[in-house]
């Protein structure tokens, strides 16, 4: 039994994570390849729920991780941080790569404050707010 299979179950019945596309074997390779040894809980998700649109429009998880300055161009103070995914309106969310507890990044601020222990809680609790 995997991590997420109580949320496969619903897939496809009009559930948030409907949207969400599988990643590929080989594009999870390349996430470990760039970033070394991520947390299992993020790439269980990936692999098995998948990345995309989360409900309509409330949130993106990308197919990858990326640096604070894809999206934010020169950032200070971000250092050690791999963003996942947006809730569209500029706030980021993605791992501290020290202790991998998830970070969210204020636009306006562009302080980083903790969010969650783990990416299943933060994943698990977008998708409870959206049910």
């Amino acid at each position: 039994m995997r991590i997420y299979d109580d949320l496969l179950s619903v897939k496809g019945s009009g559930a948030p994570i409907d949207k969400l596309v599988p990643v590929s074997a080989e594009k999870l390779r390349l996430i470990s390849a760039d970033f070394g040894e991520v947390p299992t809980d993020y790439t269980f998700f990936l692999e098995d729920v998948g990345a995309g649109e989360l409900g309509s429009a409330a949130y993106m998880l990308y197919d990858g991780l990326i640096e604070p300055s894809e999206v934010y161009g020169e950032t200070s103070g971000l250092d050690g941080i791999l963003l996942f995914g947006d809730d569209f309106h500029g706030f980021n969310a993605g791992f501290d790569i020290s202790n991998w507890c998830v970070m969210e990044i204020d636009p306006t601020s562009m302080q980083a404050s903790y969010v969650a222990l783990d990416f299943q809680s933060f994943i698990r609790n977008r998708i409870r707010a959206l049910t």
